[in-house]
């Protein structure tokens, strides 16, 4: 908001800053610079360090995040700020990293919130109900914590359908900040799920949202997300336009790439716009090589390599899971950014059985 700002100074108490100002009109921005000390001061004039060479081509289509709050409501404000912060992290060159949790007690998102770049739902593999990802979610979101999903998908998909979509559907609806879909093979596939992500444009939205869809028949990947965000809207306080235009422009989209098929079109797959990361899902990748769960074997690396490089000339983040610390290192070294390490049910695991070690001198026996 712009004002003028000689009618709030008088409060801080500096007649210097009410003579330089005057009436002229200025942003929240400008007055913070003037009123800063010496030292901030300093800082706000230094110059911008210029972006990482790594984000250099970032496709930013869909990424731009509007900072304005979405309503007076301490949900509204709050709405979309943990993958705000998330892309932030991400824009600086930080390497983030989250834990997976499987235990439907929400208590466990909670206690692992304060300690975690983000929070890893799958519900791929995890039999987790659409009412118990929302509780978790909410939890998250309450510490500041962004939420990625992992839906449902099959092992393979014939002919044009495909089944994400109601899947992805249910976990915005609850909330997520991000969807990650497993085995796709095609960028088409990636294209419906970027389509699946975002709601239609045209009719009542602003620009950038402005110009009118051709219909499905035309077009099968336009946008097409079904609307139904009741939570996601603050339950009705974020006005639908504002909601819209955040929604589209803040959602992280992934896609996992483990089978041959998506290796062999990682080119155009990492080139489709508003898809934001690629996941190296290496476990499966390495069962369609032919070297099953040797995520270290020379089949599986050379593929991971080829991911990398490519989703870096696209501008796409790179997404690693795995269980290992030491595997976790190395694959960040090699470029991945985003890193989910484990789960809640393992951590506890580990936690237990290294403790008794450690008290008894030994590993546990039962018996």
């Amino acid at each position: 908001r712009f004002l003028k700002p000689s009618r709030l100074v008088p409060k801080c108490g500096s007649a210097r800053v009410r003579s330089q100002i005057g009436d002229q009109i200025m942003s929240w921005r400008s007055l913070s610079r003037l009123l800063a000390p010496p030292g901030a001061a300093a800082l706000f004039a230094a110059p911008r360090a210029p972006a990482a060479a790594d984000n250099a081509g970032r496709d930013r289509t869909f990424v731009r995040c509007d900072d304005a709050p979405l309503g007076k409501h301490r949900g509204s404000k709050m709405q979309f700020q943990a993958i705000r912060d998330f892309r932030a992290k991400l824009a600086n060159g930080e390497t983030l990293v989250g834990i997976g949790v499987q235990l439907t007690d929400p208590t466990s998102t909670d206690a692992l919130a304060d300690c975690s770049d983000f929070i890893w739902y799958d519900t791929e593999h995890i039999p987790m109900s659409p009412e118990m990802l929302k509780w978790h979610m909410m939890v998250a979101h309450g510490k500041g914590c962004p939420a990625l999903v992992r839906v449902p998908g099959p092992n393979r998909v014939d002919g044009v359908g495909r089944p994400w979509g109601m899947f992805i559907k249910h976990a915005l609806d609850c909330n997520a900040d991000g969807i990650a879909v497993p085995q796709i093979r095609t960028a088409d596939d990636v294209r419906s799920v970027v389509a699946d992500c975002r709601y239609p444009t045209g009719g009542q939205r602003g620009p950038p949202f402005d110009k009118a869809q051709p219909s499905t028949r035309e077009e099968p990947n336009r946008m097409s997300r079904g609307f139904g965000p009741t939570t996601p809207m603050n339950y009705g306080r974020i006005p639908m336009a504002d909601y819209l235009a955040a929604a589209d422009r803040n959602i992280f989209v992934c896609v996992m790439i483990e089978t041959v098929e998506a290796i062999a079109n990682i080119e155009e797959i990492c080139s489709v716009p508003g898809l934001d990361c690629v996941i190296l899902g290496a476990n499966d990748m390495s069962a369609a090589l032919g070297v099953p769960y040797l995520n270290e074997a020379p089949e599986t690396q050379a593929a991971a390599d080829k991911v990398i490089a490519a989703a870096k000339r696209h501008g796409k983040y790179v997404f690693f899971s795995t269980r290992y610390p030491a595997m976790a290192k190395k694959m960040a070294a090699k470029g991945c950014q985003i890193l989910h390490v484990g789960h809640d049910v393992l951590a506890a695991v580990s936690y237990q059985e290294n403790l008794v070690a450690d008290i008894k001198g030994g590993p546990y026996i039962p018996r």
